[in-house]
């Protein structure tokens, strides 16, 4: 690690944070990160005044080394860009203390809005500021299989009649819908900048039995239990949802290979049709038992082919 990388924060996994899959879920490694960034961002004196709102905009992540309960993380990192006055970017690393593994590192883009108009506002930082916290993003901080380019932004009508009814294949690929809670919501009644969207989709809805966050287990003809690890995240977020809306996740295969799938999910507001955010992700088949990557089943590929939409992604 870079000398000039510094501390932003520090915490113990609970077992409250570990999913289905038995270890850290992806969730609380994006918490732990989004928190680092508002660190970062109060160090560097960029916070909303009133009428104002601070958006994590852009957020990638790339898994390294799983992590159980009771594991001590770090979250090291610091500014990586700000030749975008309306914008500015942060690299992070979550560091077990004890082993000395990298669990966990992102990148983040976020942007100072006014809230009643949506307009990025400019940030004014310091030359003193800039030389202190700017840091390299190291090789293994950068994206393996993800692209950092801004992706196309479909329409619901070209996207919708192209996925399937129901969830497919651990959820990676399907429709689900998701209401958007008064206690999700900030002051002005939109869904509060520390909430993901994905959370909005992927908690119990009403109706709903309550089970452990994480994907399903799932068993191939060999009897190996298995199911999928998210290995590389790429989010972004266009707009915020207001309580009491209904937004519907659409997903879909984009590509994949011997042991690894990429996902493309396109979140709208069902009243809208508007596009709130898109999110990439890359997955493993793991097996749950041995703890490692292992081939796609045979019985599970022609299922993927037969729903991967290349031309989307």
């Amino acid at each position: 690690m870079s000398q000039n990388k510094q501390l932003l924060h520090a915490s113990i996994v609970q077992e409250s944070e570990i999913d289905s899959l038995g270890h850290l879920n992806v969730r609380y490694y994006v918490e732990r990160a989004s928190k680092a960034n508002k660190a970062l961002l109060e160090k560097l004196g960029v916070t909303a005044a009133e009428g104002q709102t601070l958006r994590r905009t852009d957020t990638y992540n790339r898994f390294h080394k799983e992590q159980f309960e009771g594991a001590t993380l770090k979250t090291y990192g610091g500014l990586i860009t700000t030749e975008d006055r309306y914008a500015i970017s942060g690299y992070y690393e979550i560091r077990n203390e004890a082993t000395g593994d990298i669990a966990a590192t992102f990148i983040m883009t976020s942007h100072l809005l006014d809230v009643a108009t949506k307009q990025q506002l400019p940030l004014n930082i310091s030359d003193q500021q800039i030389a202190q916290w700017t840091v390299d993003i190291p090789d293994y901080g950068r994206p393996r299989s993800l692209s950092l380019t801004p992706p196309r932004q479909p329409s619901f009508e070209e996207v919708e009649p192209l996925i399937p009814d129901n969830e497919l294949l651990g959820g990676l690929s399907g429709r689900r819908e998701g209401i958007v809670l008064e206690e999700d919501c900030d002051e002005n009644g939109r869904l509060a900048e520390g909430t993901d969207l994905v959370h909005v989709i992927w908690r119990p809805q009403p109706g709903e039995a309550l089970h452990k966050v994480g994907p399903p287990h799932l068993r191939d003809q060999q009897g190996r239990l298995y199911s999928w690890a998210m290995m590389e995240i790429r989010s972004i977020v266009y707009q915020r949802p207001r309580a009491g809306d209904t937004i519907i996740s659409l997903s879909t295969d984009v590509n994949y290979g011997e042991k690894w799938r990429h996902s493309r999910r396109w979140v709208f507001s069902k009243e809208t049709q508007a596009l709130l955010g898109i999110s990439d992700q890359t997955g493993i088949c793991l097996d749950l038992e041995a703890r490692r990557a292992i081939p796609i089943p045979e019985e599970v590929r022609p299922l993927i082919e037969a729903h991967c939409l290349r031309d989307l992604a």
